[in-house]
């Protein structure tokens, strides 16, 4: 009997009712509204859009298309726009369904009160009004500084593949 006691006293200390799991989520998305995740979000996709299509634009300068008059800025602008529009949708459902969910397993709601109280300083909103810049930056710098190292060497890991295949293609073949 004593271990039935314990047993129930533990479960009901340590387990999450549905109302306290549903009051948790509603908490987490009042701290991602005061983190104004859905324009943090939005503004980061914009940041990084905008260095893609200058780094996508710069790929094509001084190629056949342009040499033949064919403005290919205008062509990835367009592609780019489109694909803008899904991505933002992508990023405020991640944010309102997903994101609430990993917040829920990796945080209790104590974490979360913090959090709230961190947000509404000086230093957290400075921290969420600065965050898409510095992610533009990081993207810009990663594609100028990083990408073609990257490039290159993906391009020979695919010629070792290459080679590797062709190899055991010869050796099959004897």
């Amino acid at each position: 009997m004593r271990q039935i006691l314990t047993a129930t006293i533990f479960l009901l200390t340590f387990s999450q009712t549905p109302a306290q799991s549903s009051e948790k989520k509603e908490n987490i998305k009042k701290l991602f509204v005061l983190m104004g995740q859905d324009s943090l979000a939005i503004k980061t996709v914009d940041g990084m859009s905008t260095s893609m299509l200058t780094n996508m634009t710069k790929m094509f300068s001084d190629t056949t298309y342009t040499k033949m008059g064919i403005d290919v800025s205008k062509i990835t602008q367009k592609i780019m726009d489109r694909n803008l529009q899904r991505t933002k949708e992508s990023a405020l459902r991640l944010i309102n369904e997903d994101m609430v969910d990993i917040y829920d397993k990796y945080f209790t709601t104590e974490d979360i009160a913090d959090f709230s109280k961190f947000y509404q300083t000086k230093a957290g909103q400075k921290l969420l009004t600065q965050t898409p810049a510095i992610t533009k930056d990081l993207m810009t710098i990663m594609t100028t500084k990083y990408q073609k190292d990257f490039q290159l060497s993906l391009a020979n890991d695919i010629q070792e593949i290459l080679k590797e295949i062709n190899e055991q293609m010869k050796a099959k073949q004897n």
